[in-house]
């Protein structure tokens, strides 16, 4: 297709094409546009991707187009996610590692750097249009792991380590710069906005029925554990609201990541094929202020298993800490005096259950493999069933699979002990 043909392409995407062609150098008229689809079935839940190549001459430019889905109900389930990813791409990512460049790092020193070049984003509500367009990573042999199995201590270990680059830039810009990062602060979390544009209160049903399954899965002698699911059972909304408030994490909150697991981490590896050796962050669209904990939370109890807890939980904790802790000295910080351990123990106390809120609802995804994943919109369309006495019924079929079951069972257990032997819950 050439580039004055690009009927083909919604029209926001057209001229977000055109845009991008223009800041690259490539010439009007003479560049021509190719696709393909950019992803697996079952590596995004919440927009739909499209590679395409620019190319004129014997020069080639391949990006990555993250559009929202074409089906409505998952259109406008998605459009306020992908507002929030355009501004973390535009305005908030940009602020905090022009902060990080000021700082003129020595070369040897470690940085945060791990995040997609991201060319375009813009969305636009009136019109529900949104585009964001990147780099694709996998050009450089980054991967994805496998969502459906626990990660090892490596690849957890360099995501930890990231993480504290990423929430040190926080802590040095909003002592250092108040003015410049009062931005960030007003980056609240994006989950409550969607709650209160539910007006069939959806996503109560939902959490209410995912912490009945998540009980289910623990042996039914087990009444302490069962006992502390049941205390959470109705109130799972009201649970991740406090956790997720960024003022009740004063004065340690921070810009997070917000969606941190295994399909929005890409890898790229050493010599082996086998150990990460670099790391990107992708999929901002949840990203917020908040807790610190909350990233680390959300993928450990994700992403990891029980076994591995058992003996790496707090060796995970310790790397994201001294990780941030060198950082933020380097950025002309004290971790002493902004972030001391004892805080950290409190956040964690204070916020640690979100790793559980969570996981009762992403981990009967993340168990099921690919090529059992239901269609995404028929999913979603057939989430709530109407029943005539109005006590509508949430169907949620993620994890249903004898396959999915096992892993779901397994994994969702171990995490409820852990959450308990920790006094999370």
């Amino acid at each position: 297709m050439s580039a004055n043909q690009n009927t083909a392409f919604p029209r926001c995407f057209s001229g977000a094409l055109k845009e991008v062609a223009r800041e690259q150098g490539f010439t009007e008229g003479l560049y021509r546009l190719e696709s393909e689809s950019g992803s697996k079935f079952g590596d995004g839940f919440a927009g739909d991707l499209v590679k395409v190549f620019i190319r004129e001459g014997d020069r080639e430019l391949v990006i990555l187009c993250k559009l929202l889905p074409e089906n409505e109900t998952r259109k406008q389930q998605g459009i306020s996610l992908f507002a929030r990813e355009t501004v973390a791409y535009m305005q908030i990512l940009p602020l905090l590692l022009k902060f990080q460049d000021e700082k003129a790092l020595a070369k040897h020193l470690p940085r945060f750097d791990n995040v997609p070049r991201c060319y375009y984003a813009k969305t636009t509500l009136d019109s529900m249009e949104s585009v964001v367009i990147m780099e694709d990573l996998r050009l450089q042999a980054y991967r994805m792991w496998d969502k459906a199995n626990p990660v090892d201590f490596e690849h957890a270990r360099l995501l930890m380590a990231t993480l504290g680059r990423l929430h040190a830039l926080s802590f040095a810009m909003k002592d250092q710069q108040p003015e410049e990062f009062a931005q960030c602060r007003e980056f609240t979390d994006p989950m409550t906005k969607m709650l209160a544009l539910d007006p069939k209160k959806t996503f109560p049903k939902m959490a209410a029925s995912m912490c009945r399954r998540a009980i289910d899965t623990l042996e039914k002698d087990d009444t302490y554990r069962r006992g502390k699911l049941e205390l959470l059972q109705d109130r799972c909304v009201q649970e991740i609201e406090a956790c997720v408030d960024a003022n009740a994490a004063e004065p340690y909150a921070v810009i997070g990541h917000g969606d941190c697991w295994s399909n929005n981490v890409m890898f790229q590896y050493a010599e082996d094929n086998q150990t990460p050796s670099k790391i990107k962050l992708i999929d901002w669209q949840l990203s917020r202020y908040g807790s610190p904990v909350l990233d680390l939370v959300y993928f450990i109890f994700n992403c990891t298993d029980e076994e591995m807890r058992s003996h790496s939980y707090q060796r995970l904790l310790s790397i994201y800490y001294q990780s941030l802790s060198e950082h933020l000295h380097n950025l002309g910080g004290d971790v002493e005096r902004q972030f001391p351990r004892s805080a950290f123990r409190e956040q964690l106390k204070k916020f640690g259950r979100y790793g559980l809120l969570i996981a009762m609802l992403i981990l009967p995804m993340i168990c099921t493999p690919n090529d059992e994943l239901p269609d995404t919109n028929k999913a979603m369309e057939g989430l709530v069933k109407e029943n005539p006495d109005g006590d509508d019924e949430v169907h949620f079929e993620y994890g249903t699979t004898e396959k999915a079951a096992i892993r779901y069972q397994k994994r969702m257990s171990g995490c409820i002990r852990d959450m308990v032997r920790l006094g999370y819950i």
